[in-house]
């Protein structure tokens, strides 16, 4: 069957960073099948990068591989890896871009990427993912074997899940971590479970949290107090209203009908936001 990279970079599309590390693959692999997953990343956001990884994991094919390349510490201490996720592997810098990966697929093993044999023969102190990652990440395709990559690591750079909590007046915490392109804003409240007039929520960042809200008597709190309904989707309000709503990823998302919520209610990612739980 042939194998699957499914690329994700801060590197944009007016160089050819992109396009070279595709060559480099191409040559040790011509069989291969790319999915460009987005090289649109802000330069340097390993959070962005590693939201955006998790988001899309579900939906690659069996046996892909993940090439994540946002890597502001490039040339510096921080290692070049490869990761085994079962039916998924990863190849990217050890700066935390895959911690979320994490919180719901179990980390069946990790290597150091340093075997002269999945590199390219000259390497660059500042462009690893032609050098490093795209040579490493043909040779999985190929079904080389994690080991023969480098050493096995004990552990790997994890970032800060993102804040989710449940607060004494029994409203739940939680933070906005994405604003999309057309301006809505993914906060970190959910998965969310639809089930009728009551939702159920479990925690996606794998601490075990577990919620039962009550639909029609719950609002999402903004820091300046408004109340947004909890809707299903966007034309459930008037144009140019906001609303709450279960997204794609059934994480809970701000939106405002044919608008830009982000502009319009000025908020961003890093803004607290609260569930009021309703009746229980």
């Amino acid at each position: 069957m042939t194998a699957a990279i499914a690329i994700l970079t801060d590197f944009g599309l007016d160089d050819t960073y992109v396009g070279v590390m595709k060559a480099v693959i191409l040559k040790i692999h011509p069989d291969v099948q790319f999915i460009d997953l987005t090289h649109a990343i802000p330069p340097g956001d390993i959070r962005r990068g590693a939201f955006e990884l998790w988001r899309v994991a579900s939906y690659l094919p069996a046996g892909a591989i993940l090439l994540g390349v946002v890597d502001p510490g490039v040339g510096t201490e921080r290692k070049a890896i490869a990761l085994d996720l079962g039916e998924l592997k990863a190849v990217g810098p050890d700066n935390g871009l895959f911690s979320y990966l994490l919180f719901e697929r179990e980390l069946q093993g990790v290597v150091s990427l340093s075997s002269p044999d999945v590199r390219l023969a000259n390497v660059s102190d500042t462009f690893h993912g032609r050098d490093v990652f795209a040579p490493a990440a043909a040779h999985l395709a190929r079904g080389l074997q994690l080991s023969a990559f480098g050493p096995r690591l004990s552990r790997l750079v994890e970032l800060e899940a993102p804040e989710l909590s449940e607060e004494s007046n029994r409203a739940i915490r939680g933070e906005i971590i994405h604003r999309d392109h057309f301006g809505n804003l993914v906060t970190s409240i959910g998965r969310i479970v639809d089930q009728g007039p009551e939702l159920r929520i479990v925690d996606w960042t794998g601490r075990g949290l577990r919620w039962k809200l009550v639909r029609a008597t719950s609002a999402l709190i903004l820091p300046d107090g408004t109340q947004l309904p909890l809707g299903r989707t966007f034309g459930d309000v008037p144009i140019g209203e906001p609303l709450a709503y279960t997204g794609s990823t059934g994480l809970l998302e701000i939106a405002v009908n044919n608008g830009d919520a982000s502009a319009a209610l000025g908020l961003k990612p890093g803004t607290i936001v609260h569930l009021s739980a309703g009746e229980r």
